[in-house]
């Protein structure tokens, strides 16, 4: 395995076990994430509030060319 792919793969392990722990230590969050999940159908409405507001700040972030 490269040295590129072996990173790689630690990293997505590292992410994985930290999510799996932030699962575990904070189970009402979780309990939230599942219903919320379950539903997604009736707060669609908030996901496209979330991705306007992270397109929002990208997007001022970045300098104006003129």
């Amino acid at each position: 395995m490269s040295q590129r792919r072996l990173r790689a793969a630690a990293q997505l392990l590292v992410l994985l076990l930290v999510a799996a722990g932030l699962w575990l230590a904070f189970p009402v969050v979780a309990q939230f994430l599942e219903a919320a999940a379950l539903n997604l159908r009736r707060f669609w409405w908030v996901v496209l509030l979330l991705g306007l507001g992270v397109w929002l700040i990208w997007t001022s972030r970045q300098r104006n060319p003129d």
